[in-house]
This record gives structure tokens, sequence and C-alpha cells, in this order.
């Protein structure tokens, strides 16, 4: 097997959890803050790669609103075994390293922003110890209780060194042409609490919405079309679900159709056969969903 880095997946699953203890890294931690420890598996063509993390995360919030986004300081101490260790020393001739780790936050788990120092491969009777340092990203998507969980590892990116401290190439977890996957928890999630065990939980209300509406008349076609944009007022999500569109002619409805919100939160719909002259309207409603209260748009075009 070559030695490149990019085939080296031993380092990267290694550097997976070195970079998800960073995530969870602050210099001064909330006197209410919540800890986890984990275990991750990454498997690669040199042998699987495990890594435990013992994590200590800042106090979250006690309410926020669907689509925001939280900050907590985090400290995270990653351990390699033995084991691990000697894959990434004999894989890709590294005697230290450092890097970063980047998970995105979802609604049901937390994301992680991570800096990983120094490292010196083999620090503690053959195994490998790293304090990393960083933040723990929140942001629920829906209204109810978010309980703080920690995934997968994100992207992983890891810098190696020689003795004399020249760099010996950059690994990424996962690369791009797949020959090194995710850094996976071995428990699937694992929830943070605090020192009476009790789960890190956040209650979380709906954003306002705003319903951005558009109406265009095609008269070749004799066809007017309406398209709603859908998102939070004040974070930004996207509205989910369909979107009702009430055309009218002055204050006489002519017809109603219904869009479906794409992943963007955008709905369009067609009202075929508008031939008769006059001033006409098109209003947008959005009912609300799991994240966003209801809210509506109009725009109006001439025939």
């Amino acid at each position: 097997m070559s030695l490149r880095p990019k085939h080296v997946k031993l380092i990267g699953a290694a550097g997976a959890a070195a970079l998800t203890v960073g995530a969870i890294a602050s210099p001064a931690l909330a006197a209410g803050e919540e800890t986890a420890d984990t275990a991750y598996t990454c498997v690669t063509g040199l042998g699987n790669a495990s890594v435990a993390a013992s994590w200590a995360v800042d106090q979250p919030p006690a309410s926020m609103v669907a689509g925001q986004t939280s900050k907590l300081g985090t400290t995270v101490t990653l351990t390699l075994d033995a084991a691990t260790t000697q894959l990434a020393q004999n894989g890709l001739m590294w005697d230290h390293f450092n890097g970063s780790i980047t998970t995105t936050p979802t609604g049901n788990r937390v994301g992680n922003n991570i800096t990983i120092p120094m490292t010196t491969l083999g620090n503690s009777s053959g195994s490998t110890v790293s304090n990393a340092t960083g933040k723990t990203l929140v942001k629920p998507t829906a209204a109810g209780t978010y309980t703080l969980k920690l995934g997968n590892l994100g992207l992983v990116t890891l810098n190696g060194f020689d003795a004399s401290n020249a760099s010996l190439g950059t690994v990424t977890f996962p690369n791009g042409d797949g020959s090194i996957g995710p850094c996976n928890n071995n428990a699937g999630s694992t929830t943070l609490a605090n020192a009476s065990a009790q789960p890190a939980t956040v209650s979380v209300s709906k954003d306002k919405s705003k319903t951005a509406t558009t109406a265009k008349y095609v008269g070749k076609k004799h066809v007017a079309k309406g398209t709603a944009k859908v998102k939070g007022a004040k974070f930004g999500l996207p509205g989910t679900g369909k979107v009702k569109f009430i055309l009218k002619k002055g204050t006489h409805t002519v017809k109603t159709l219904k869009g479906k919100l794409n992943k963007k939160g955008i709905a369009s719909v067609s009202f075929k056969n508008v031939t008769k002259k006059g001033k006409y309207s098109i209003t947008a409603k959005f009912g609300g969903d799991k994240a966003l209260k209801s809210s509506s748009g109009k725009d109006t075009f001439k025939v």
C-alpha cells in the first residue's frame, strides 16, 4: 500500500478523534459544564483506528430560537491507543501533528469547530494524548426540547511533521476520492450531561417567518406565475411544507393553488388561462412548520 497521506486512513482516524477533542475545549468552563465520554472507530486500509475522547462543554443557554446558533467553549482530552499510535507512526512516518475538525450542527446533533495543538505521537506510555480546544455548536431546527448529543466527526484535517519539524503532508478525513471515510461514534450518539447526570437540554421556540412573494404575468402564454420564498425572520431557516397561493382579480378570488417548498424554502405555481384585462394579485400564505410561525406575502400584476 502506498504511504502517501491521502491513502493512510489510520492517521485520518486518529486525527479526526483528536480534532473532536478540540471542538469541546475552552479556556474557561461555566459552572454548569456538560460532560461526556465518547469512543470513535475509523476503518482504514491499515487497520482500525480507535480514539477515546472526554468532553467538557460550557452550559448551553436555557432557551433558543429555531435556527439560532450557540457556540459553547469546549475542552477535550483525546487518547489514541498504542495500536493506533503505531499505525500513525509507521504508516506516515509522522513524529508529531496538529490539525482541525469541522462538524456541521444538525437538528439532532451538535457540531464542532476545533483546533488540535501540536501533539507528539506516543507521548503517554506508547499511547497518544492530545488536549484540544474549540467550540461546540448548537443549532436547533425545530421548536421543543433540544438535547445536546455528540455524533460522528465531520471534516478532519491533519498536518504531519517529522522529528526535525519538516512537513510530511496533510491528511483529510474523509477525503474526496473515498479512500478515507468518516470517523464514527461507536454508540451512534452520546448525550452530554451535567454533574447530576441530567441531559443537557435547551428549550426551543419558533422563529417568526417572512414570505417574500413575486407575481409575474407571461402574456404570450396567458400564465400568471407566483413564487414564494419562506425563511425565518431572524435566523433564516428555510420554510418547509406547502404554501397556499391565491389569485385574485380585484377582490374576486379566481383560483387557489398549493406549492411545495423546496430545500431552499422556495415554492412556485402557475395559474393558466388568465386572459381578462384588469389588476390582479397573488397572495402566498405559509401556515408555519415545526420551526417557523405563519406569514404571508402579496404581489400584483396587470393584464
